[in-house]
């Protein structure tokens, strides 16, 4: 059963973006007032389909057990596909290698870590982007906000401490910046947060002969993380 304050925590990590979908039609209405027509700086854009192709860096958040992977590169795929007005629905992939300690829990602090392999997690989600510019572009720019839930997974066994990723779901929010160009691809920067929650074997809770364990309190068994991803990439239109 998942606590309370876990919970909090990622409820407070996802209100930013329902706050912001609450605001947009204001938004988005009074920042267009004040132009004339042939000299205003928004201009219509249909919200078709896309294919984008991206590469950033994920910087993984510290776990309490400290077997998270260390920050690295990613690479990503991502499809949208306009449903109406300033709203679009995307499934994105991405993966990110790296390397994490593997660690014996009845060895003493200083011989707890054994290895470090190098391991790979993957993340696919869907979820809605939303424009804060509605069906328009700002100088050609187009800022949005969007939401996800999907799963990642790092496809490894049990290591020597019994500890295990697994498989599980995640949540994503985050906010979008995209050139659209009058012809030719476009260019798109995302940051998002991707959160999941670590679980840990029984094990991490044994004393080692120094009197020191991988954890000591039983609310740090499983811990809810967000991991913020920076990418970059060209997006090409399908079926104009």
């Amino acid at each position: 059963m998942l606590r309370r304050a876990p919970l909090r925590s990622l409820f407070a990590s996802i209100a930013p973006i329902v706050a912001a979908l609450l605001v947009l039609p204001v938004a988005t209405a009074s920042a267009q007032i004040g132009h004339m027509p042939d000299k205003s700086p928004y201009e219509d854009f249909k919200i078709g389909q896309t294919l984008t192709i991206m590469g950033g860096w994920m910087n993984m958040r510290r776990d309490p057990a400290n077997v998270a992977p260390d920050a690295n590169w990613l690479a990503a795929l991502r499809y949208d596909i306009g449903v109406g007005g300033p709203a679009s629905l995307f499934a994105r992939y991405v993966a990110s290698p790296s390397q994490r300690n593997v660690l014996v829990p009845s060895n003493t602090q200083a011989t707890r870590i054994i290895a470090r392999p190098s391991v790979t997690t993957h993340m696919a989600d869907l979820g809605l982007d939303v424009s804060l510019t509605g069906r328009k572009t700002y100088r050609r720019f187009m800022p949005s906000v969007n939401g996800g839930i999907g799963i990642v997974s790092d496809f490894a066994s049990a290591d020597t401490g019994s500890y295990q990723f697994g498989t599980k779901f995640s949540f994503s929010y985050g906010f979008s910046m995209r050139y659209i160009p009058r012809r030719g691809p476009q260019l798109r920067v995302d940051f998002t947060n991707f959160i999941w929650q670590y679980q840990y074997p029984d094990r991490y809770f044994v004393l080692a002969n120094d009197t020191t364990s991988v954890l000591r309190r039983a609310s740090e068994q499983s811990a809810w993380r967000g991991n913020w991803g920076v990418s970059a990439g060209v997006s090409v239109p399908l079926f104009r």
